[in-house]
């Protein structure tokens, strides 16, 4: 009989015992900025919008910022974004075509 693993999934739908990550993007001042508590203090991070970014890409290159610096935490993030909700919730267990938008493809490698 043929056997197969699935990975645990890295994904939760319920917050999980971490740092909680709240990220917004302007259309306005083109910038997108991630806030957290760090020792009772906020903290924040601050991404310039590049050539070619969308609202939404720049809110995901701020999403995808959190998941580089913490990489093997446990964290919560906070989107008011729709479009990067849904990147991440299908983005765990894709197969990723060549995409033909730059700065898509920075994104995702």
């Amino acid at each position: 009989s043929s056997q197969s693993f699935e990975d645990f999934p890295k994904r939760s739908e319920v917050p999980v015992a971490g740092q909680t990550f709240f990220t917004d993007a302007s259309k306005q001042n083109k910038k997108a900025a991630i806030t957290w508590q760090q020792h009772g203090k906020w903290k924040d991070h601050i991404i310039e919008k590049h050539t070619g970014s969308s609202l939404q890409t720049l809110e995901l290159a701020a999403v995808v910022w959190v998941f580089q610096q913490w990489k093997e935490d446990p964290i919560n993030i906070v989107s008011d974004s729709l479009y990067v909700v849904g990147v991440v919730r299908r983005v765990e267990r894709s197969v990723l075509k060549e995409l033909h938008n730059p700065v898509l493809s920075e994104l995702f490698l």
